[in-house]
């Protein structure tokens, strides 16, 4: 249900800003189709539909994703979901009783930093959005961000670890967020869920990690409000072999750290390319730890095939969406499984797997919509923010909450831990070891070692 706070929204917008002190035990965290915003796809910049209201304006939505790179796991299944949300906003959006035409503008980051930057720059400065939005990771939602708050544009993100976009992006207490609000997990989403799931399994509880050198793994190895700090509070021990760069292709000093130190844990956040270089090389030198859960890599179906020799069989990591999650889509009631059979029979989804970050990008647009409706004046850019500070409601992708988040603009989305196993028919698919802090997930069996 959705769920909008009483209150002046504007004034509520200035007191929430207000800066506060962050605890530090308290601070996370891959296409068959033509890609979305590509000058190949028909409907990249296309209007949502032909309403529109008096004076004919229209409301201008900027939609930043990797549809191509190293990063389209997070958005391989956009197209549809694209197709679905300008579905939704074909008769417009009606807000106090004006009707307004929606054109959604989406673009391809290409999985590149600096694209996203000047890709939100152009949305700003040449298109004019109302809105811009952004997904996956803090290498796109970043420079979004960035953009956006040195232009004063009403923005909203998703698919980050929470941490790597405010204190990865330079703000803090003392410099909070004034134009954007994201949501997504944070590291507690990992280092307060991955030790539930090892503590069903016999270890030597020390875990080595992958923190790459970019700003998810800069936020991960910080001392104070990372990883390390949460999972040693759980009795576990931290070997960081230290930071290595994204696309490495030899990880043996690595390894031989992890077995110098008799490592039987793996976890961290490196992209797919690298963990598969990564695993392959554990196995072919002889490192073979009992666990592994990993964050990035492993969220979507596209990594772990990859794998050779099936050495995907029984990694693990945490989830946040799958057919059981107790969620519905606010624009018409949909529930996951629902939509995973949807997307499979779709044109958009033939050829492909569902994966759960597709949902929470959908999830953009639902509470896009609400805090349109709420601000009064979908142009007046103060009300637009303030109303999404009042947000709090259900979606496809789980209930969103800017009104109790740990840091002014962010909302925080609960994980569970999934493992991959092949079924009798060579298909790879996921089950949940452990439900985390997600609540009413149910679980389908225990945490299982690795076999080698």
């Amino acid at each position: 249900m959705t769920h909008l706070s009483s209150g002046n929204p504007r004034a509520h917008r200035m007191r929430r800003v207000a800066p506060i002190a962050v605890p530090a035990a308290a601070l996370l965290a891959l296409a068959a189709c033509t890609p979305a915003g590509t000058d190949d796809d028909p409907s990249s910049s296309a209007s949502a539909g032909a309403g529109g209201g008096a004076g004919g304006e229209t409301i201008t939505i900027g939609y930043i994703a990797p549809a191509t790179g190293t990063l389209t796991g997070f958005t391989d299944g956009d197209p549809y979901m694209l197709s679905v949300v300008r579905e939704q906003f074909a008769d417009g959006i009606t807000i106090d009783g004006t009707t307004y035409a929606v054109e959604i503008i989406d673009r391809d980051s290409g999985s590149d930093a600096a694209k996203a930057g000047e890709l939100a720059q152009e949305l700003i400065t040449e298109e004019g959005v109302d809105l811009l939005m952004a997904t996956s990771t803090p290498e796109t939602v970043n420079p979004v961000v960035a953009q956006c708050e040195a232009h004063g544009t009403p923005c909203l993100t998703a698919n980050a670890p929470w941490q790597a976009v405010v204190f990865g992006g330079g703000f803090g207490p003392d410099k909070p967020l004034e134009w954007t609000h994201h949501f997504f997990f944070g590291i507690e989403g990992f280092g307060d869920v991955d030790p539930l799931a090892w503590d069903q399994v016999d270890t030597n509880k020390k875990v080595g990690v992958l923190w790459p050198n970019d700003s998810d793994g800069g936020a991960f190895r910080d001392p104070d409000t990372g990883y390390t700090p949460l999972v040693e509070a759980h009795g576990y021990t931290v070997v960081d072999p230290g930071a290595y760069e994204n696309g490495t292709a030899d990880f043996t000093s690595i390894i031989q750290t992890f077995k110098d130190e008799g490592v039987e844990i793996i976890s961290g956040i490196p992209i797919p390319p690298d963990f598969v270089t990564f695993w392959t090389q554990a196995a072919q030198q002889g490192f073979e730890p009992k666990v592994a859960t990993v964050g990035k890599a492993l969220f979507f179906p596209t990594t772990v095939p990859s794998i050779p020799d099936d050495l995907g069989e029984g990694l693990a990591f945490a989830t946040w969406w799958g057919p059981t999650f107790p969620y519905e889509s606010s624009f018409d009631g949909t529930t996951p499984q629902e939509w995973i059979d949807d997307f499979s029979a779709s044109p958009e989804g033939e050829g492909l797997v569902w994966n759960q970050a597709t949902p929470l990008n959908g999830a953009l647009f639902e509470v896009a919509k609400v805090g349109l409706e709420a601000s009064g004046d979908p142009f007046d850019k103060e009300a637009l923010v303030a109303a999404f500070d009042d947000i709090n409601m259900m979606t496809l992708g789980g209930q969103i909450d800017f009104t109790s988040g740990p840091f002014p603009g962010i909302a925080t989305i609960p994980t569970a831990m999934g493992q991959w196993e092949k079924t009798d028919d060579g298909e790879w698919e996921w089950v949940v070891v452990d439900a985390g802090t997600v609540p009413d997930l149910p679980v389908d069996r225990p945490l299982e070692l690795l076999e080698w």
